[in-house]
């Protein structure tokens, strides 16, 4: 990729970006609190924890014979209920997609860059001939790749706070629906479903993960370490992965 091509992207992402940041998406207020929200998860955990099976109606629709089709479809179902309420709630989930992978590829560019710069500042040591001009161009390109960088950031941080808001909602359904899930494949030794179980915790996990702004632990984030640590939980309980 040259100069040109570059430049070329920039443009088109810094189009792009303005019309998704003029959609009129407002930063959400948690109507939750993180206290409320581990007093509630406890409360679902004693129930689920108290019983050593998934409950009559589970066994009764999901437990049968074709239990992997049941299971399997009503997962599907699940997440595409929670993906319509990501949706009206305003996130668009391609867009959000599409603008990820725009910032893993504005990283490797950035990496290229730099490294391109190295180069050229060792060229301009050996040479009696100024190569400036390059490294000024790739200044450039850096400064406002490294503010595209920013703009998505921030996008990303608003759409994760809209999808932790609607996960939060219905926690206890995905919870308990997932647990007893998860209960019956490990029952039936099914870790195909286990896998599959795994596999849509995880999603929903990293939608979420860009709402957490760094390393440091802010007050207004706590709910959404909370909310992430029971997720992992979750998907722990289904394919022992570890928590540290």
């Amino acid at each position: 990729m040259d100069f040109n091509e570059i430049e070329k992207l920039i443009s088109t992402l810094k189009k792009n970006l303005e019309v998704i940041e003029n959609n009129g998406v407002v930063e959400p207020e948690t109507k939750i609190d993180a206290l409320t929200f581990n007093k509630n998860v406890e409360e679902i955990k004693k129930r689920l924890y108290s019983t050593t099976d998934e409950g009559s109606f589970f066994k009764n629709v999901f437990n049968t014979e074709d239990y992997y089709e049941n299971i399997s479809s009503y997962l599907e179902q699940t997440n595409k209920s929670l993906y319509y309420k990501i949706e009206k709630a305003g996130v668009s989930l391609k867009a959000n997609q599409n603008l990820q992978e725009s910032l893993t590829n504005i990283s490797n560019i950035m990496q290229i860059l730099v490294a391109e710069y190295q180069i050229q500042n060792k060229k301009k040591k050996k040479s009696i001939f100024s190569r400036s001009g390059d490294t000024a161009m790739i200044r450039g390109l850096l400064a406002e790749l490294m503010e595209l960088q920013n703009r998505m950031n921030k996008i990303l941080h608003l759409d994760s706070q809209i999808v932790s808001n609607v996960v939060l909602e219905n926690f206890k359904t995905i919870y308990t629906f997932f647990y007893n899930c998860i209960r019956v494949a490990k029952q039936r030794g099914d870790e195909l479903l286990l896998v599959e179980i795994a596999g849509i915790t995880d999603k929903i996990i990293e939608m979420i993960r860009p709402v957490l702004s760094g390393k440091s632990l802010k007050t207004n984030e706590l709910i959404y370490h909370y909310l992430i640590y029971e997720l992992r939980e979750l998907k722990a309980y289904a394919i022992g992965e570890d928590l540290a």
